[in-house]
């Protein structure tokens, strides 16, 4: 028995990971579209299934379907990145009923298509971000700055997630720490929207995804550390 336990085990750990966009949805979810172009709505679970629709970028979605969890299926986002995924069984806003790939789903809503519950110019990217989703918790915490760094502080909001900005010479980086089970292709799929347009450089090394405008003075970077993920986004003057 111990053996077995233990050839269990190995081969465990000798298998590749595998990783997956949105997890723990159910039946009745809004589901928010982070794909850019849209995703195709199909009659049927498979990307050869006859094409019914395109939801559009932050769109959102109803799921239906009990047992949905089944056909799996995969989009190549850049060399050595794959978004991971299953074939859902959605409803539209229109009132249309298919399947679409769950990989480019998330509870948080695409960048520009939400009030940001009023936020003023004084707030980061990030903290406007996140304001369309929740409110803030307590004020904001200064944090120790140099000659160089002329901005920095912490702001912490109602759903556990947290923002750090940091602005001086050369640029500014906003930082921008998720609440527990957003997975790293979200946090991927969001900074880009947020942050970045044009023609991409993209890599994965380490865990850690790294994204820039083709002139590489924007960039984002996302990792997950212990179940957080971690989202960066920086300008260089």
């Amino acid at each position: 028995m111990h053996k077995h336990f233990f050839l269990f085990l190995l081969v465990g750990l000798l298998l590749p990971a595998t990783g997956f966009c949105i997890t723990n949805y159910n039946v009745g979810d809004n589901l928010n579209v982070l794909a850019p172009s849209g995703l195709v709505l199909r009659a049927t679970a498979s990307p050869q299934g006859k094409k019914i629709s395109t939801v559009l970028l932050g769109e959102t979605v109803t799921v239906l379907k009990e047992n949905f969890k089944k056909v799996p299926h995969s989009v190549v986002e850049f060399k050595g990145f794959n978004i991971k995924g299953f074939w859902v069984k959605v409803s539209t806003a229109a009132g249309q009923q298919g399947y679409v790939f769950d990989g480019y789903l998330s509870r948080y809503k695409a960048p520009g298509s939400f009030d940001t519950n009023g936020a003023e110019d004084d707030y980061s990217p990030a903290e406007r971000y996140l304001l369309g989703h929740t409110e803030q918790r307590g004020e904001r915490i200064e944090l120790a700055k140099t000659p160089n760094r002329y901005v920095r502080y912490k702001q912490a909001f109602q759903n556990n997630a947290e923002v750090e900005v940091n602005i001086g010479e050369g640029g500014a980086a906003y930082t921008l720490t998720f609440d527990k089970g957003l997975t790293l292709e979200e946090g991927y799929l969001i900074g880009r929207l947020l942050w970045l347009e044009g023609p991409l450089k993209s890599t994965l090394e380490n865990g850690v995804i790294t994204v820039s405008n083709a002139a590489e003075t924007q960039l984002i970077t996302v990792l997950n550390r212990g179940g957080t993920v971690i989202l960066t986004m920086s300008i260089a003057d």
